[in-house]
């Protein structure tokens, strides 16, 4: 079967422009796919660094990351988290999460309050004394930070508070807390009381990264179409040479 369509003229005739085109098309389709993922990125850091003023949500679930948010409420000091492992400039320490809840009894809010340095073994959990009178927190729209491996429960013990998470999702938290949990995290604001180190960026590859992937992928397809080419030329000047 296979040999008798190495001998057909006709196949061999049509099936590398064929083949050739259908590549072509992938690989552009490819390179299209990556523009898109640049323009969504370039839109997202545009979002990080616009001055906006901060807006009072009234939808949750239509936020976009770094939106600028404000909330008038009260943290509740007496249950608060530390996600455990998160590196910065070569240290080891927490994210200091602590619950607030809006004034307007919305499901409560998760503010990362920012970064802390990690003790020494067997040394006391850093001070995250939090005022609790009735105020305004204001931040930007993000997360909690994610891994894509996980070893383990999130929490390991489930005593007293603060606790101790190894990189929780919303639900993991929600459960500790015996509480529902509005869909986004709040950034604390640089700018605010309460916190610790906040130097929030993005956690992406900028947009450039896709770019270059967009033009390798329509390199792809113009070699592509080069040797399509370079083949039917020379089958169209073997097939003058025989007649």
């Amino acid at each position: 079967m296979i040999e008798d369509l190495l001998k057909n003229e006709l196949f061999l005739r049509l099936v590398p422009p064929v083949a050739g085109l259908a590549f072509v098309g992938v690989f552009i389709s490819l390179g299209l796919w990556q523009l898109d993922r640049a323009g969504a990125k370039e839109a997202l850091m545009d979002q990080f660094q616009a001055d906006a003023p901060y807006a009072q949500p009234s939808d949750y679930g239509t936020l976009k990351g770094f939106d600028r948010i404000e909330v008038f409420g009260q943290f509740l000091a007496d249950r608060q988290i530390l996600i455990d492992n998160i590196p910065r400039n070569g240290r080891i320490g927490y994210y200091v999460i602590t619950p607030f809840r809006p004034s307007r009894n919305d499901p409560l809010l998760l503010v990362n309050r920012g970064w802390v340095a990690k003790s020494g073994v067997g040394e006391d959990a850093p001070d995250m004394t939090v005022n609790e009178e009735y105020m305004t927190v204001q931040g930007l729209v993000g997360h909690l930070p994610r891994v894509a491996i996980r070893p383990g429960e999130a929490f390991a013990v489930h005593g007293d508070w603060p606790r101790t998470a190894l990189y929780p999702t919303l639900d993991e938290i929600a459960a500790e807390l015996g509480d529902d949990l509005l869909p986004v995290v709040l950034l604390l604001s640089p700018d605010a009381g309460n916190g610790f180190v906040r130097n929030w960026e993005p956690d992406i590859s900028g947009p450039m990264t896709h770019y270059s992937y967009a033009f390798q992928w329509f390199s792809m397809a113009a070699a592509v179409v080069l040797l399509v080419g370079w083949h039917m030329r020379k089958r169209l000047g073997s097939g003058r040479s025989k007649t």
